[in-house]
């Protein structure tokens, strides 16, 4: 029994393996995809590349990104500030403003503060095929899911 208790797991296993000096494959930093699996979010591209295409559409949609670790991010997108017509004709008036949230309409996004787990995972048997798991945190759930449409939407990983 004491035994067992001392055997490594397979994530302390990577978790050793790169720390002690070894050039962690990529695919050892992975974890393997756990849950239902949406068809539009897995993909055999390589998984620097799949986390750059991602991390340029969170950006375009506004969403404050803290990056955990190669393969996993922490993300916000802000609740929705109501502005006065003076303010959103300022807003007009200067294109080059980043842009400050995507909400959508009020009947699919009440506009509230949304916080989401990204994190690309490998499914288990199939090698190169990863999966992008997107999993709320907190918020409204029709946000989340006007988010998380609006994410694999332009991501277009299936492709």
């Amino acid at each position: 029994m004491a035994a067992l208790a001392n055997a490594p797991t397979n994530s302390l296993r990577r978790k050793t393996s790169f720390m002690t000096g070894g050039a962690p494959n990529v695919v050892e930093c992975l974890g393997y995809h756990r849950g239902a699996i949406d068809t539009t979010t897995i993909s055999n591209k390589p998984p620097p590349v799949i986390m750059n295409t991602v991390r340029r559409v969170l950006g375009e949609l506004g969403i404050q990104v803290q990056e955990e670790s190669a393969y996993n991010y922490r993300c916000i997108r802000a609740r929705k500030q109501e502005l006065e017509p003076a303010a959103e004709e300022s807003l007009m008036d200067a294109p080059n403003c980043p842009p400050k949230g995507v909400y959508g309409p009020l009947t699919e996004d009440p506009g509230d503060e949304v916080r989401m787990s990204i994190e690309l995972t490998r499914l288990e048997g199939l090698n190169d095929t990863y999966s992008l798991d997107i999993r709320r945190l907190k918020g409204n759930l029709r946000s989340y899911k006007f988010l998380y449409d609006t994410i694999r939407e332009k991501a277009a990983l299936s492709r």
